[in-house]
Parts: C-alpha cells; structure tokens; sequence
C-alpha cells in the first residue's frame, strides 16, 4: 500500500511554492499526501491541488499566541491522524510534529528552509530566542532525515549539530504541467501594468525589513518616469507600510504594488518583468547566507537579475553570468545600476540568453530527486 505522508508548515498555503512543490512530487510518485496549514484571517483561496489539504482555523493571528494556538492544535490533530511517514517544514512546525511522532513511532523528515534561530525577529527577543533554541537542541540531533536550502545553511547546521542535512534548493519546475487559473484577477493586474516601460519587478512573500525596498522604492524617484517602472508583487511584515510610503513619497505613477496572488498568478506576472530585483542587506545569517526564492523564479522566467553582493547569490550570478550586484543600498546607487543596466542592450541581452543554462541545470525536476531519495531511504528502514 502507498505510504502516507503528513506534511506540516505554518507559513501561508498558498503562496508556499517549496511546501506545493514537495508535496506534488511525493503524490507523483505513489505517495498520498495531506498537507496541514494554518488558517489565518488573510488566507488567500487556494489553487486546485492533487494531493489533500487540511487548514487549521485560529483565533490568534500574530507572534507568541499564534505559534502556541497553532502548534496546540497542528499536535492533536496529528495524534488522530493516520500516518506512515510525517514531513515538519521549519522549526516553527517541529515542536508538535516531533512529539507526535515520537508518540506515534512513526519516521519524520525535517526540511528547514532557513538557519532559524538567526531570523531577524528572534534578535530583539531574548527569552523566545533561547525557547526556540532548547526546541531546536532537542529535537534536531534526533531527527535523521533532514535536508535545507543552501550549502552554507547546511555547513552551519553541520557546526552546530555535527550532521549535515542535504541541500535542496528551492527551484522552479524546468516545464510546468499546471494551467495558469484566475484569469480575471490576471486580467486585473495587467490593466495596472505599464508594459511599455522597462519593469523593473521586486516579488515575495518576505516583504520585510533591511530587504532593500525602502531603498529601491526611494530610488525610483532618481529614474525617468517615462522609462522605468517598478512592480511590487507579495506581503511581508512592511507590505502595508512600504504602500503608504509610496503613496507619501507622490510615487503612485511610477510603482504599482500588488497583494500577494496564488502561483500560477504570480508566475505569469514575472514572466512580464525586465529585471529581477534582490537586495537583501547581510545584517543576519539568514540574509547573508540564503538563497531567496525569487532569484530562480526571476531566471526560470528568463529576467536577468540584480542583487546585494551575498554568498549564495554571488555563487548563481557569476557562475551563470545573469546579472549585476549593488555595492551598497544608496537610493541613487540602485538606481544608477538600474540605468547602467538597460543603457547596455548587448549586455542584457547575454544575460538573458545565459538564464536558460540556469533553468536547464537549477530545476525541481533535478532537486526534486533528493527528496525521493530521503524518502525511499526512510522507507527503507521501516521495512527493516
């Protein structure tokens, strides 16, 4: 009989490409999959899935209620639900999902798509920092199956726990099987478009502080209106203050900022940008050592990019030859580089035409493999 996988994530279902991609791959290949979510008053309609959904309602919608209410709740419902193998999707899932499979004896696997107890949050809360470090210290020297997103990430976990997980990177399908849906709401956000500009696109769901935006929001008022214009598409933390700055900043005309929107949606927005924009600053381990997700779906799309000079993202750029770095987060600096960058056709042409080596070698059709493989080893031993 197929084996049946439980997996859990905190993060929104709908705009959580890894979670969606993890999760398809496993139905795909004989697996019945039932994914468990949390429920928030903001949650966006989901798209149609081929494998089962569950998300749990909660009252508290924000910081320390809201991770105890969830992972209440997500552990109860683990403990009356059937399951052969269960799958945890970051630390902040981990507390329920290892307990009850330790309750249940049942095999986990923990993929941890960032170096958690360096988040920015945790550095101005103390006490939750040193909670969520004795979680981590308990459980993750017990969990034997563990893959993350980066080399660095898993170079570190390595110094700190003595095992390495496995990387799997959180790249696009090389070919999409699924059909783009919602057209009406596609239709609505291409009337806001100015397609006849150079659209310069900055997108996800992190919108959240030292990302950049503040900066590069500051420097559209350094490029000509007439030929620029940038598309803000996501929602983080600073999603509704970066609106209102744009709105006192007078700079309606040259930025349009769209709510985050289902994948397909999304995909089809990238495809219509110019140049792909990630200018994380390296305040934390996180930013300086992650590999954001819409850097691959920028180059799966075919944009050259522009970024901060980070580890993981200097690695991509110059091994491909897809874009340019900013040396500092200045206003006029990222926009100077934005002008340099479309004032050199040749060049961005070159880039361009690379980005299919990064689509050919950097897919989920080949990272995918890796997950397979975790999961055949788990069943491996449960047979014996």
């Amino acid at each position: 009989m197929a084996k049946r996988v439980v997996v859990t994530v905190i993060s929104d279902l709908s705009t959580d490409q890894r979670v969606h991609k993890v999760c398809q791959t496993l139905h795909e290949n004989g697996y019945q999959v039932l994914l468990l979510g949390a429920k928030k008053k903001n949650s966006i309609p989901l798209d149609q899935r081929d494998y089962s959904i569950r998300r749990i309602p909660l009252l508290f919608q924000k910081k320390f209620f809201f991770y105890a209410e969830f992972n209440t709740k997500l552990f109860l419902r683990l403990l009356f639900t059937k399951a052969d193998i269960l799958l945890g999707n970051d630390l902040d899932v981990m507390a329920a999902t290892y307990f009850a499979s330790t309750i249940k004896r049942k095999p986990i696997v923990y993929d941890t798509h960032e170096y958690f107890m360096e988040m920015p949050g945790l550095n101005r809360k103390p006490f939750i920092k040193k909670v969520w470090k004795k979680i981590e210290s308990h459980i993750f020297p017990r969990i034997p199956y563990i893959y993350s997103i980066s080399d660095s990430f898993c170079e570190m976990y390595l110094k700190d726990y003595g095992k390495k997980p496995k990387t799997v990177r959180n790249v696009p399908y090389a070919v999409y099987k699924e059909k783009t849906q919602y057209p009406e709401l596609i239709k609505s956000i291409e009337e806001r478009i100015p397609y006849y500009k150079h659209i310069l696109l900055f997108q996800g769901a992190g919108i959240n502080p030292q990302r950049g935006v503040e900066e590069l929001v500051l420097a559209m008022k350094c490029l000509d209106p007439e030929k620029y214009h940038l598309l803000i598409v996501g929602g983080g933390d600073i999603f509704f203050s970066i609106e209102r700055m744009i709105s006192d900043q007078q700079l309606n005309d040259r930025i349009t900022i769209i709510p985050k929107v289902p994948f397909s949606v999304l995909r089809h927005i990238t495809k219509h940008g110019h140049l792909g924009l990630s200018l994380d600053k390296p305040i934390n381990i996180n930013y300086r050592y992650g590999l954001p997700n819409k850097i691959f779906d920028y180059l799966h799309a075919g944009l050259p990019v522009l970024v901060s000079r980070l580890v993981e993202l200097e690695k991509i750029v110059n091994n491909y030859q897809v874009g340019g770095f900013i040396e500092n987060h200045e206003p006029k600096h990222i926009a100077g580089r934005i002008q340099e960058i479309f004032e050199d056709p040749e060049l961005m042409a070159r880039w361009k035409e690379n980005t299919a080596n990064v689509r050919r070698d950097l897919n989920w059709e080949n990272e995918s493999k890796i997950v397979l493989e975790i999961f055949k080893q788990v069943e491996s031993e449960m047979v014996n």
